[in-house]
């Protein structure tokens, strides 16, 4: 009578306890095949103690296991995004520095050229008021020279007319004593006039002092011509250095002035050089700095980056073979 009643008992258990081992070996199974695609331990582990644990420890450690496998999946996309994003917004920096390193080198180099000619041109309108200023000396000598030569020249001619006037004086009045004598002589009172007049002794030299006078006359006439001649030269000559001297002064004011204007510029431009070079400076530690920090962010990345849809795909494929083996512990059929 009891092997009667207990013998269905103990086959019933038999075969249960064959459909459960069959069942965890399936399970085992599967995430072995999984195990071994994607040369996971964590998951070769878990199937090794699915085959030794209890149901409940089993599926307990499956949870855990998927747990944080879809923490990791969700981890590694955001890495994943991160990355890229850091990635693109440190490369759009580092080309925006190229830019602007760019820009102020070129404004550099502007400034640069700007500075040799602001100084080129300085030089130039130095050496222009230099030269002027010489030509003003040489002038000034020159007319110096011109008007002694001038005083000379005309205190000459005042001398020669003097004393050809005091000389001329002198011979009319003897001239004009001689005729007053000659008639005197010629009306002495109870002489008897001649019939016919006779020539006066002296007619000749009479008509000779004539000569010598108009001589005299026209060569005080061309003293004093020349005496003229030469005051006019002088004051003409005056005239145009004073001109010349006025117009050069102008023009080196003027160059004086273009020359301090320019050495205003040279002093911003040499202010917006200095701000240039510090800019370029600035700029040069900021792409550093940036290649650094791509650097480093490649160094982090590239290997997820890389290998990002592999991962994703495998730990995919390894945690539908967790949800497989779960499903088959609680006695899902997935086929033999």
């Amino acid at each position: 009578l009891f092997m009667k009643t207990m013998a269905p008992n103990f086959v019933q258990v038999a075969a249960s306890t064959t459909a459960t081992r069959a069942r965890v070996a399936k399970a085992a199974r599967r995430l072995a095949v999984a195990a071994q695609r994607h040369g996971s331990f964590e998951l070769a582990s878990l199937a090794s103690r699915v085959g030794i644990d209890s149901f409940g420890e089993a599926k307990a450690a499956l949870d855990t296991m998927l747990a944080e496998m879809k923490n990791q999946q969700k981890d590694e996309y955001e890495k994943n995004d991160f990355c890229m994003s850091e990635i693109d917004k440190t490369e759009d920096e580092i080309k925006e520095a190229e830019v602007t390193k760019e820009d102020l080198e070129d404004k550099h180099k502007q400034l640069t050229n700007t500075l040799e000619t602001l100084n080129t041109e300085i030089e130039e309108l130095t050496n222009q008021e230099a030269e002027m200023n010489m030509n003003l000396k040489k002038a000034g000598e020159q007319r110096k020279q011109e008007n002694q030569l001038f005083q000379a020249s005309i205190m000459d001619q005042r001398a020669t007319v003097n004393i050809l006037n005091k000389a001329l004086k002198r011979l009319q009045s003897f001239y004009a004593f001689a005729q007053i004598r000659a008639h005197t002589q010629e009306e002495v009172p109870g002489q008897a006039v001649s019939e016919k007049p006779s020539k006066p002794a002296d007619y000749g030299k009479s008509a000779g002092a004539g000569g010598v006078l108009q001589l005299i006359s026209m060569i005080i006439k061309d003293a004093e011509a020349e005496a003229a001649d030469l005051n006019a030269s002088e004051q003409h000559a005056q005239t145009n250095y004073a001109e010349m001297v006025t117009d050069a002064m102008a023009t080196i004011e003027a160059h004086r002035a273009t020359s301090a204007e320019k050495s205003e510029q040279v002093a911003e431009v040499e202010a917006d050089k200095a701000t240039a070079e510090q800019g370029l400076t600035a700029a040069g530690m900021q792409l550093e700095k940036l290649s650094e920090v791509l650097k480093a962010h490649h160094l982090e990345c590239d290997f997820l980056l890389k290998f990002f849809k592999v991962r994703q795909e495998a730990r995919a494929e390894e945690m539908d073979a967790i949800t497989d083996a779960k499903a088959i512990l609680s006695g899902t059929n997935f086929g033999k």
